[in-house]
């Protein structure tokens, strides 16, 4: 018995261990390319856009009924992304994005010949998962590209990623040790009104630590204040909808490529919904 509970324990810290290992190149990488040139920014998110997009479209083949086009689905979502980099990037005519709603057009009309069961949710799907990920991921480079005409959008858009990283850390700790009183047992049996408490302390003094230093000096104290509580709700929400999904798929994580963290979607959940909430304050200081 001592020898499993050795064995249980060890297993434990090496998981604890690669978790934070991945959790800092996660990091590094994310920090590196928000704050190197625009086509470092511009390789990295689109990538995460891809994988992300396909880690959704795989997920939702597990649904009963549906069987979305994912290739021309996920070449749909990219084609959003490069589209807003050009035009925020390279000040392209917004006109462009008239690319983008030809391409949806075209799955429309793809969907004719596919001679599916269930077309309908077919089309549905392949637009949710635009709307719920190319989209934010496509306003995330249209706040950095604005860095030309205002030198602290890029570092608005940090915050962001930091207030969510800090809230995170700060949920799992005030939760893993004070948790008692569930907060969505249904979908997330883990989550605690404790934990949501800590996180939302966390995220408040990440915000107050960049008023603190003027990273972004249009943004008074409320408005730091008010980004950090908004980012943080909705990026609990964020977080609940993706384990809504992933529960009633019966899976644990939407995929295994970050060691310890699971998916590209399982990092990027908490920003997907917060992410126009940050755009909404970014339009009100450019």
């Amino acid at each position: 018995m001592k020898v499993n509970d050795f064995l249980e324990r060890n297993t434990e810290v090496n998981n604890l261990v690669l978790r934070l290992i991945s959790g800092i190149a996660f990091v590094a990488i994310m920090v590196t390319s928000i704050c190197m040139s625009s086509y470092v920014f511009g390789a990295v998110f689109l990538l995460a856009t891809v994988l992300s997009l396909r880690e959704f479209y795989v997920l939702t083949e597990k649904c009963e009924g549906v069987c979305a086009d994912k290739w021309m689905s996920i070449v749909g979502g990219a084609l959003l992304f490069v589209i807003a980099f050009c035009v925020a990037f390279l000040h392209k005519t917004p006109a462009l994005f008239s690319v983008y709603f030809l391409c949806v057009a075209c799955t429309f009309a793809f969907e004719l010949f596919r001679k599916t069961e269930n077309p309908v949710l077919n089309l549905g799907v392949s637009v949710l998962g635009h709307f719920y990920i190319a989209v934010p991921f496509s306003m995330f480079c249209m706040i950095e590209g604005a860095s030309g005409e205002s030198s602290h959008s890029r570092m608005l858009l940090l915050a962001f990623f930091v207030i969510i990283w800090a809230s995170d850390t700060g949920a799992y700790i005030v939760g893993r040790f004070l948790g008692r009183h569930k907060m969505f047992e249904r979908i997330s049996p883990k989550k605690t009104w404790e934990g949501f408490a800590g996180g939302l302390a966390f995220a408040i003094l990440s915000g107050l630590i960049f008023h603190y230093y003027e990273c972004v000096p249009t943004l008074r104290v409320g408005l730091w204040i008010t980004l950090s509580v908004c980012v943080f709700v909705f990026g609990v929400l964020g977080d609940l909808v993706e384990s809504m999904f992933k529960r009633s798929l019966k899976v644990k994580d939407s995929g295994n490529i970050i060691p310890g963290h699971g998916g590209m979607l399982d990092r990027f959940d908490s920003a997907l919904l917060a992410a126009p909430v940050l755009y909404v304050i970014f339009s009100l200081i450019v």
